[in-house]
């Protein structure tokens, strides 16, 4: 018998009514992500009016000699991630335990829980398998990033539970496991969300201030699904 996909629109509600319910509080656990969608608004913008100023002036001499750096890239991917994580991961905090107060300290837990050098590993090597297989075409790339998407999730559980896998990269393996089937689904939902990114950058950035909280925790109650499943499915 073949199992029921995960419903989106069950997703988004139970995200929606987190935040009706906690919305300040929520607001506070995503401050950094705002902020960083807000920057990037503004990259998108000034990258936009840069590139016509250049295709104005005859520059093409000057965007050729620009080269990506990618290692750099890489190592700037791979802070933004963890920025991402732990917001996530406070998340699934409040989503644990929503009748304590979340305080906003518990926003740099990726710092404060003493695992910071190895969680950036984790995500830099995430980073990195991404990478390559992006160079096999943008497809692979793109399947790889929603497969590897679970990788947060699967680490905080260890984290909260005082667990650890044998080696990194098995973090990895239960993302890609747990995603065999849902990649499709996780795909459908960060699509869902191509309004609500065009009016944040309409809006010049502001619409994050209830669009970052809406998306993550929409990402946390897809991510608790996946995993709660996945745990069904063992147990039976």
């Amino acid at each position: 018998m073949t199992e029921e996909q995960i419903s989106i629109r069950r997703v988004k509600l139970t995200a929606r009514k987190q935040l009706s319910d906690n919305f300040f509080t929520v607001f506070k656990i995503n401050i950094f992500m705002i902020i960083q969608m807000m920057i990037n608004v503004w990259a998108i913008i000034l990258g936009t009016i840069l590139a016509f100023y250049l295709s104005t002036h005859s520059s093409q001499t000057l965007v050729n000699n620009v080269q990506p750096n990618y290692l750099t890239m890489i190592l700037q991917h791979s802070l933004i991630l963890l920025v991402s994580w732990s917001t996530l991961w406070t998340i699934v905090d409040q989503f644990q335990h929503p009748k304590e107060p979340v305080k906003f300290k518990r926003v740099f837990q990726i710092i404060t829980n003493g695992s910071f050098w190895t969680t950036f590993l984790l995500a830099l090597v995430q980073n990195i398998l991404i990478w390559f297989w992006t160079l096999c075409f943008i497809i692979p790339g793109v399947v790889k990033y929603f497969a590897y998407s679970q990788t947060y999730y699967a680490y905080k559980m260890d984290l909260l539970f005082k667990r650890r896998q044998q080696s990194l990269t098995d973090y990895i393996t239960i993302s890609r496991r747990v995603m065999d089937g849902n990649k499709l689904q996780l795909f459908k939902l960060e699509v869902s969300f191509l309004g609500w990114h065009l009016l944040g950058l309409l809006s010049g950035g502001l619409a994050y201030i209830y669009v970052a909280p809406y998306l993550n925790a929409s990402r946390v109650v897809f991510s608790s699904q996946v995993f709660n499943r996945a745990m069904g499915r063992l147990k039976g």
